[in-house]
């Protein structure tokens, strides 16, 4: 009867443990009054607008390894879609509009990447770095 008893009290507990470990995402409206920790918690959450917002914060203060970091973060280009849905349902019509998505990814914010170009052109905070310029023009405007 013990071990019963025992066994089932394990087995909820683990079941409350394990589900206070799964990565939820934090509700930013919360935090509207505070338009700083809004703007953060949007931006952690992978909010290019507000990731863009961070890292210009960051460099009007100067601080120009996070402004460099943020501005990274929002440029980044993020997946299409599109593979999800290119075969569509069974017995569906497909979508031409998601096949010639296909080869589209969703692109960096624009703002993050002249940024970032400015920042390695003149050399802000970093070794003005060609390489890099070159990189993130290609970025913008991809041939």
């Amino acid at each position: 009867m013990f071990n019963k008893l025992f066994k089932t009290l394990v087995f909820i507990l683990s079941i409350i443990v394990l589900s206070s470990c799964t990565t939820m995402q934090q509700d930013c409206r919360v935090l509207s009054a505070d338009r700083d920790a809004f703007r953060n918690c949007m931006a952690v959450q992978g909010n290019q607008t507000a990731q863009f917002q961070m890292g210009m914060a960051a460099f009007e203060s100067q601080d120009y390894a996070k402004s460099i970091e943020w501005f990274k973060r929002a440029g980044r280009p993020r997946a299409s879609q599109s593979p999800n849905y290119l075969n569509g349902l069974p017995k569906s019509r497909r979508d031409i509009t998601f096949r010639d998505d296909m080869k589209m990814g969703l692109p960096g914010h624009k703002s993050s990447l002249r940024m970032l170009v400015r920042i390695y052109e003149e050399g802000i905070g970093v070794t003005a770095d060609p390489k890099q310029v070159t990189r993130y023009k290609n970025m913008i405007n991809p041939s």
